[in-house]
């Protein structure tokens, strides 16, 4: 199972329309992290799994997803309501709370994988306003033979292998 996880992307449309497309051959979901700054009827969403942000105030956008995907199931929130800029335990502790192995999270726009207290974080970082990255990233994450491996991107379409995580679940 591939999926293609994107964030923060404010306001872009052109960017959003190129990454999803870039990848729409290999992916079987995609997920917006929150901060689209889109309307859910906007074309670029279209098939998107998709969760509100704090800049996303005039959506109907969910504040949290659960998705299961080969067996593992996975969280996924913006992180703004979780704190994400101070600490992870919050989210951490609400992933645990949904009996999820995998959370994924935005906000705090730097890309990065880790895994605390049993659970895989995932944070794409953000497509147009990158912290601690020079350039704009998104990730995709495969789930198979008892691995997670995440592989992320440029907002460009340079593979940033940097970043690259793997983890058995």
């Amino acid at each position: 199972m591939n999926i293609l996880i994107i964030s923060d992307s404010h306001g872009w449309t052109d960017q959003l329309k190129t990454i999803i497309a870039r990848h729409e051959h290999e992916v079987d979901q995609v997920i917006h992290v929150g901060d689209s700054e889109l309307p859910e009827h906007a074309p670029e969403l279209a098939g998107v799994n998709v969760v509100a942000g704090n800049c996303d105030v005039f959506s109907s956008f969910p504040n949290e997803l659960e998705c299961q995907w080969e067996g593992t199931t996975a969280y996924i929130a913006h992180g703004h309501h979780h704190g994400v800029k101070q600490t992870l335990a919050k989210l951490i502790g609400r992933a645990k709370e949904k009996g999820a192995r995998i959370a994924i999270y935005g906000h705090s726009h730097i890309a990065r994988a880790e895994e605390q207290d049993g659970v895989i974080l995932i944070n794409p970082g953000s497509v147009r306003l990158p912290k601690q990255y020079p350039e704009g990233t998104y990730c995709c994450l495969t789930i198979g033979n008892e691995h997670a491996d995440i592989n992320y991107w440029t907002t460009a379409g340079k593979k940033a292998t940097d970043l690259d995580k793997h983890f058995t679940l």
